[in-house]
């Protein structure tokens, strides 16, 4: 089982009661519901992704990535999810909300995927 931080329901951490309810579609990059996406620096969920890959080795992680990152080689970001398995983690990613930039990949060498994947 995957370890997630819970994006996308009521209970995510907006303060406001229209956060993370119907289709998500309030709460994102600009929205002013306090929820984790706006809050990620107030609540201390933004850490350097280099620390989170020495916890994870040979692991999937996803991060959402907080506006003004580089996106495509972010130096920081809220970890939402890691798993060993990648449908694991695919299948929590798709359950963020669609307006999040989201940065997944395997943290480990080549081997150690195979390795993974082979057993």
């Amino acid at each position: 089982m995957p370890i997630m931080t819970n994006l996308t329901t009521a209970e995510h951490g907006g303060t406001q009661p229209s956060c993370g309810t119907g289709d998500h579609s309030s709460c994102g990059p600009n929205c002013s519901c306090g929820c984790p996406y706006t809050g990620m620096h107030e609540r201390g969920l933004v850490e350097p992704i280099a620390l989170v890959e020495l916890r994870y080795p040979n692991e999937w992680l996803a991060f959402v990535i907080p506006p003004g990152e580089d996106e495509y080689h972010p130096e920081h970001g809220m970890l939402v999810v890691h798993s060993p398995d990648d449908n694991e983690v695919w299948d929590a990613v798709s359950r963020i909300t669609f307006n999040q930039v989201v940065h997944v990949y395997f943290n480990g060498c080549l081997e150690a995927y195979f390795e993974l994947n082979s057993s």
